[in-house]
């Protein structure tokens, strides 16, 4: 219809229609209306002049003439019933004749959907019912550009998803039955009984609007009594729209008592006929609707200095007032609510020129409303400050409302001292408002229970939050107040008792909504009550409808992703992951002209639309969705409020989230704050260790408590990360499936002294568990110095016990105890009887990989270990190593080399002749399948199989007693080793080693080390790296000097992820006296100007703290060994800084005792 048309007819709707229209009109844009289509519709077809489509009465003459063989009179026909006719021709004629005649009479085929047909099923409509034959629907969505699911049988009703055109009677050429007559209907109920339940559910969910039926439309008049039956008092309303100029009275109030309201189209002024008539309906109800409320200020504030408070007052409570009452604001409106972003931050000249007291409490009052009600930040300085300013003593001078605002004001205040970790201040402050308590309004009590639900949920002080879930008592359309107490219940573990408040409330809503004029705050509420149920249960999601986009509350959470985006560099396609350890590869936000930032406003409005929906960001043991947004928002978070953002990883119960806590993260959370956070929260987490610790406690604990003080770690005092070992060791052994030894790893790290060595020792008295523990690892081990600790004899005890268990796990982990014991400070006795558990272990058949790995901790005598040489290098030398196209053939030579390793030291001149001619024969007749570098490749390819061969070789190549260099097989070897240097392999160290045999010429090492030290090859670096190491410890200083220039030019120019690997080659160059004055003057100048160059680096923080802590490692070394060096104080005036983490400060202890155990041995 013509939009003039349209507006010309609109004017004669009298005042009774309009709001049927409206209510039609609001409900279908919220996807709570569905309609259901009669015959009378199908008129609008095309079809050419030779075809028509029978109404009801033209299919009784068809039906009469075959029972009678004649043409009926009109008054045959005024008293017969249609429906009675077709069950006549049912029992004379045949079903097959009735249907037949049903298909004759319809032609379908030849009939094509009109203009108002494709308008009809553009629409919105959450289902289509009909009980039309015809296939005029079907077509027309096509034409409509919106798809519906056609079900016409239960198979496809069943799993069909909204919205849905449902064939209620059958569907042309062949879904049968065709529902025609009176039998047909009787039954219908006991035969599809699937039909009626999808009608009855719809009906109880949305309205329903009939078009296409007549009043005294058989048809209709069966389904008018059908539904008054299968409804009863729960039918929602049903609207029939109509266009009958000679309507009575009595049929309308007839169809109200069975609940039908009718829309006579023909009581518009000027309308002509049903088309048209239909044609106003779908233009009008096809208006998408869309409030007229405004949230934006009557008048654009230019001047901020100068704006009238009055003004602004006015303005500001004129939006509230009228405010429509959405629980929250719709999307559509949030840059109606920009001033909260831009303008109220510099208002503070405003506030201060105003001295009248009331005054200053409505307009901080109309400002606060506005913030809460955008999700805005509070964090704004001259608010906060008069928000504090203000004082609630001696309020008797202030009027009633006045009073009641300043209430509401405090208890503002009060959450954000909350939500900023002001601990103290909340307290206080807390103490002056419940002095006020009898006061408070039933709005403001309900507020300051929820905040006190939230502080104590802060300080995992769960026994306080149930006991105000307790005594909250809500009133029966407090819908906030019932998403934030359903929410409260969920974080202690109250599911069932959340989710059956939830769904009695949206069932009271949903009756609210069909039951009277269309409210926007029910549909909110709708929408937040439908995704908090989906939140609790995915299965809900079934059901839930497409929400409107103006309470779509994900749309909201992308806003917040793009403000941040906005202002975001984008991370590139290809990066390098680091772990939270050292070495583990695999602050402030500001006020500018514009008013926040955008990813801080973006980041803060994110958990204010949480904490105003009362949704629960994570629930124990669920399913959580959208876990990547919620960590990038926390990481986000622990920019601006560090302590808050830490509570949200807890109350997400997802181990995803601790990944927030990073090195990056970690820099705006100072020593005092992380110490503050392990204090409030240690008493918790270690009583939440207990068995009779309730479950949700002790599920946030170890999945998200424990693994965040883990990382903060890093901050802690070493007596607060002591106490944390031992939780860990709980954790071990009371639930070993959520141990995880990398966060055992991390305390290590980061402490040292006589805490390091009482958590090494602890750490070996753990047993042994094997069986439960998540990936079958035993209790993680430490690294030690030789000689740091005293041997433990219940260490040793259970070491012992181990190796005589039958669990080949249990040995593998008693084992790497002992190795570990050996290290420890005891006497000769104890080494003895470690040697004799280890010998008995050994003894025991098969010679397993660990029994062969123990002879390099544990000698054996000379013939026992030279015998098993050979007997390992025959089985290599038989082994026919067959390239069969997979690793696993690379695996089984690695296998063979690894067990060979013993005999290396041990082989005579015929051994080593024949170990290396095979070594040549595996690395020649495979040069076409591992010359191709595919270390790219997932998991790594055959390439980086293949380097572990020559990692072997490697060691190999150093063993003392290797032929000489006139010997045949050198030259095959040589050459095969250079031709595998030319496919990028590491095998510069074996070449070095070599080359003090004459086997490569010195000549060409150099030239050979610096191609690889320069590359991008991380393994080639290391590699040459070891190589220039070797060249030191054989030459000391006269090791070529310019290559280690070289380097420290590197790492003084370019600082990156490689830099570490530099520095460690640098740290034993050092170690092994390899670095003459002249380059370490320029190392020592390197670490003077790293700490100021450093901190205005942009790379990542992860990098910045490997290289600070290799650093650190060769400042203690020079400490050590260049006791001359002038730059030691000022290097350890940086390292005392808050911001270094701890295992960063270790490096320099470290570096101290490298160099004093290579003093020793040099």
């Amino acid at each position: 219809m013509s939009p003039s048309r349209y507006e010309e007819l609109y004017k004669d709707v009298n005042p009774s229609l309009r709001e049927k229209l409206e209510a039609i009109r609001m409900n279908l844009h919220e996807g709570k209306v569905s309609c259901l289509v009669g015959a009378g519709f199908s008129k609008n077809a095309e079809m050419d002049d030779t075809t028509r489509m029978k109404d009801w009465f033209e299919l009784a003459d068809d039906f009469y003439e075959i029972l009678y063989g004649e043409k009926p009179s009109d008054q045959d026909v005024r008293y017969k019933n249609v429906l009675r006719l077709a069950s006549q021709v049912e029992a004379s004629k045949g079903r097959g004749t009735l249907e037949s005649l049903l298909q004759s009479s319809l032609p379908d085929e030849r009939v094509y959907p009109g203009r108002l047909h494709i308008d009809l099923m553009r629409l919105p409509w959450s289902d289509v019912f009909t009980t039309n034959y015809d296939t005029l629907l079907e077509k027309a969505f096509i034409e409509a550009d919106r798809y519906y699911n056609k079900v016409t049988n239960k198979e496809t009703l069943l799993y069909a998803p909204h919205p849905r055109l449902v064939k209620l009677h059958g569907s042309f050429p062949d879904i049968r039955p065709f529902i025609i007559t009176e039998e047909d209907y009787r039954t219908y109920p006991q035969r599809f009984p699937e039909f009626v339940n999808t009608v009855r559910q719809s009906l109880i969910e949305n309205i329903l609007c009939l078009i296409g039926f007549s009043g005294d439309d058989p048809n209709f008049l069966s389904w008018k009594g059908w539904l008054r039956d299968v409804m009863g008092k729960q039918a929602a309303p049903i609207y029939q729209i109509t266009y009958d100029v000679q309507m009575h009275d009595s049929s309308i109030y007839l169809s109200n008592e069975l609940g039908i309201k009718i829309i006579n189209l023909a009581d518009i002024k000027g309308i002509k006929g049903f088309s048209e008539a239909i044609d106003f309906f779908l233009t009008h109800v096809g208006q998408k609707y869309s409030t007229e409320w405004s949230g934006s200020n009557n008048r654009s504030i230019r001047n901020r200095d100068s704006s009238d408070i009055n003004t602004l007052i006015s303005e500001m409570r004129q939006v509230r007032e009228s405010y429509p009452g959405w629980i929250v604001l719709p999307i559509s409106h949030i840059n109606e609510f920009s001033d909260t972003k831009e303008d109220i931050p510099f208002w503070s000249n405003i506030y201060s020129e105003c001295i009248d007291i009331s005054k200053r409490i409505e307009f901080l009052y109309e400002i606060n409303w506005r913030i809460e009600t955008a999700l805005g930040s509070f964090d704004i300085e001259w608010y906060l400050q008069a928000l504090e300013e203000l004082s609630l003593e001696d309020t008797e001078a202030l009027a009633d409302a006045i009073y009641q605002k300043l209430l509401g004001l405090k208890l503002s205040l009060l959450n954000v001292y909350r939500i900023k970790g002001k601990d103290k201040a909340y307290e206080l402050l807390l103490g002056e408002i419940e002095v006020h308590i009898p006061q408070l309004t039933y709005e403001q009590n309900r507020q300051l229970t929820y905040i006190k639900c939230l502080y104590g949920i802060s300080i995992l002080n769960y026994t306080d939050v149930q006991k105000n879930i307790d005594g909250w008592n809500l009133r029966l359309l407090d819908y906030q107040g019932h998403l934030w107490k359903a929410g409260m219940l969920i974080e202690v573990g109250q599911f069932r008792e959340s989710e059956v408040m939830l769904r009695d409330l949206l069932k009271s809503v949903k009756r609210n909504i069909l039951t009277s004029r269309y409210s926007s705050q029910l549909a909110s509420v709708r929408s937040a009550i439908e995704l908090f149920l989906w939140r609790i249960d995915y299965t809900y999601s079934m059901d839930r409808p497409k929400p409107n986009p103006d309470f779509d509350f994900a749309g909201i959470v992308r806003l917040c992703c793009d403000m941040i985006n906005k202002e975001d560099n984008r991370a590139s396609h290809y990066q390098i992951t680091h772990g939270f350890n050292l070495l583990e590869f695999g602050e402030q936000w500001h006020l500018g002209g514009g008013g926040f930032k955008g990813d801080y406003y973006g980041t803060i409005r994110y958990f204010r639309l949480y904490e105003k929906l009362g949704s629960p960001m994570g629930i124990p043991n669920h399913f959580s969705s959208n876990i990547e947004v919620k960590t990038s928002m926390i990481e986000r978070l622990l920019r601006y409020y560090p302590k808050y953002a830490l509570q949200w990883i807890v109350r997400c119960c997802d181990r995803k989230t601790v990944d927030a806590v990073n090195r990056a993260t970690l820099q705006y959370l100072s020593r005092e704050e992380a110490c503050a956070f392990f204090d409030e929260s240690i008493a918790s987490c270690e009583a939440g260790l207990e068995q009779y610790a309730g479950k949700i406690l002790q599920t946030r604990i170890l999945v998200c408590l424990l693994p965040v003080l883990v990382k903060l770690s890093t901050l802690l005092t070493p007596d607060r990360i002591e106490r944390i070992f031992n939780m860990l060791c709980i954790v071990y052994r009371e639930y070993p499936q959520k141990y995880d030894g990398a966060e055992v790893r991390t305390l290590y790290k980061n402490l040292s002294g006589e805490y390091l060595k009482r958590c090494q020792t602890k750490a070996m008295k753990e047993p042994i568990l094997q069986s439960g523990v998540r990936g079958e690892e035993d209790f993680e081990m430490p690294e030690l110095w030789n000689n740091a600790i005293e041997y433990p004899m219940v260490a040793g005890d259970i070491a012992k016990t181990g190796l005589e268990s039958s669990e080949l796990g249990t040995q593998q982990a008693a084992f790497k105890r002992l190795k570990l014991l050996k290290r420890t400070k005891k006497d000769y006795s104890i080494s003895s009887l470690l040697d004799a558990h280890i010998n008995t272990w050994r003894a025991i058949p098969p010679l397993s990989d660990d029994k062969l790995e123990s002879f390099f901790t544990f000698p054996g005598d000379e013939s026992t270990m030279s015998s098993i040489g050979t007997d390992e290098l025959s089985s290599f030398l038989k082994t026919d190593f067959k390239n069969d196209g997979t690793s696993l053939f690379i695996d089984t030579i690695s296998s063979k080399l690894f067990r060979l390793q013993i005999g290396f030291p041990r082989f005579d001149k015929e051994q080593h002749l024949s170990f290396l001619g095979k070594m040549v024969e595996i690395l020649t007749d495979n040069e076409g399948t591992f010359k191709k570098n595919d270390s790219e490749d997932f998991l790594g390819g055959f390439h980086t199989k293949v380097k572990e061969i020559f990692l072997v070789l490697n060691y190999y190549s150093q063993v003392e007693g290797l032929p000489t260099k006139d010997c045949n097989v050198w030259e095959a070897f040589k050459e095969a080793i250079e031709q595998y240097r030319q496919y990028g392999y590491p095998v510069i160290t074996i070449i070095t080693h070599l080359s003090y045999l004459g086997i490569w010429s010195k000549a060409i090492i150099n030239n050979h080390i610096h191609e690889a030290l320069f590359s991008n090859s991380k393994s080639l670096v290391y590699d040459a790296g070891k190589a220039l190491v070797y060249m030191a410890e054989k030459q000391g200083k006269i090791v070529n000097q310019s290559i280690i220039k070289s380097i420290i030019d590197k790492i003084t120019y370019i600082i990156d992820e490689s830099t570490y690997a530099y520095l460690n080659i640098i740290i034993e160059l050092l170690l092994e006296r390899g670095i003459n004055r002249e380059a370490l003057v320029q190392l020592e100048k390197w670490i003077d100007t790293l700490p100021n160059r450093i901190e205005h680096l942009t790379i990542s923080e992860v990098i910045k703290d490997d290289v600070r802590y290799c650093a650190n490692q060769i400042a203690g070394i020079m400490s050590t060994v260049c006791p001359d060096w002038t730059g030691l104080t000022g290097w350890e005036d940086y390292m005392k800084k808050d911001y270094i983490k701890n295992d960063v400060r270790n490096g320099f202890e470290v570096g101290v005792y490298l160099a004093s155990s290579s003093l020793i041995n040099n």
